[in-house]
């Protein structure tokens, strides 16, 4: 073996070792990223399977000023907590966000009513009563739908019952 043969081995020999100096830091990142991803699918997979809502009732009542009114009843089935301003209200396809509209939420815990709280806490109620101007065009009679969606993409669906039926 000559001096250009040595030669010839060493430059590829160096080269080998800057190509793994930059690829084994990439392949590290890349690894631990993808673990986090793993971790962060897994706790939203739990939180998701620790999540459950049932509505109770949904009630169209019409008030002595002749206002529609919606009252959704819900329970929180689940074993965690959820939140009270994560939760939306969508009635015949109308929106109905819980937080920053008309809406009046009340969290009821066995005999204790809590109506400023954002904490709705497992085996409670969630009462919601929208007041709405337009909420009298939006619901139309027997046959109306409600959809309840919390936390974690979990959801209910119901139909609507006439108040005294």
């Amino acid at each position: 073996m000559g001096f250009s043969t040595s030669g010839a081995v060493l430059v590829i020999l160096i080269g080998v070792l800057v190509a793994m100096s930059v690829i084994v830091p990439t392949v590290f990142n890349v690894g631990a990223a993808t673990g986090e991803a793993f971790s962060t699918q897994s706790e939203q997979l739990r939180d998701q399977q620790n999540t459950a809502i049932t509505i109770e009732s949904f009630e169209n009542v019409t008030d002595t000023d002749a206002e529609a009114n919606a009252t959704v009843n819900v329970t929180n089935a689940g074993a965690s907590s959820l939140s009270v301003g994560k939760t939306d209200v969508v009635v015949n396809g109308e929106y109905y966000p819980v937080h920053g509209s008309d809406a009046e939420t009340t969290i009821v815990d066995g005999e204790t009513d809590r109506p400023s709280s954002d904490i709705w806490s497992s085996g409670s109620h969630l009462e919601v009563e929208i007041h709405d101007d337009d909420l009298d065009t939006v619901i139309t009679g027997d046959g109306d739908r409600v959809r309840i969606t919390t936390e974690h993409g979990i959801a209910d669906a119901a139909t609507i019952t006439e108040a005294g039926a």
